[in-house]
């Protein structure tokens, strides 16, 4: 997926919103439920990829189950974000680590 594919845009009465596309999208293939949850994390999305991002940088390498067991979360609340930020080619999978997938920053 490239960043253009990755991004869309929502025109709005009062402007164009940038949005990112549901990157999960082909894994629940429409479920009303997870549209839904994806349309509720929506204002939340770009402050937790910056602090997802922020946490792989600093551990250097990081699993989303490391994450969300340091910040007392289920891996369903911040696994999205892993996945946007591989989307956008800003953190990348060097292994796995306890049956989890293990990102580092991309360089």
């Amino acid at each position: 997926m490239t960043q253009t594919e990755f991004f869309a845009t929502d025109n709005h009465a009062h402007g164009a919103t940038l949005r990112i596309k549901d990157v999960c999208a082909a894994r629940h293939k429409g479920n009303p439920e997870s549209l839904a949850a994806n349309e509720r994390a929506e204002c939340t999305k770009a402050r937790q990829r910056r602090n997802v991002y922020e946490a792989v940088c600093a551990a250097g390498d990081l699993t989303c189950r490391d994450l969300a067991n340091a910040w007392g979360v289920g891996m369903n609340v911040i696994s999205g974000r892993f996945t946007e930020l591989k989307a956008a080619g800003m953190i990348v999978k060097t292994g796995v680590r306890d049956g989890c997938a293990v990102y580092r920053v991309a360089t």
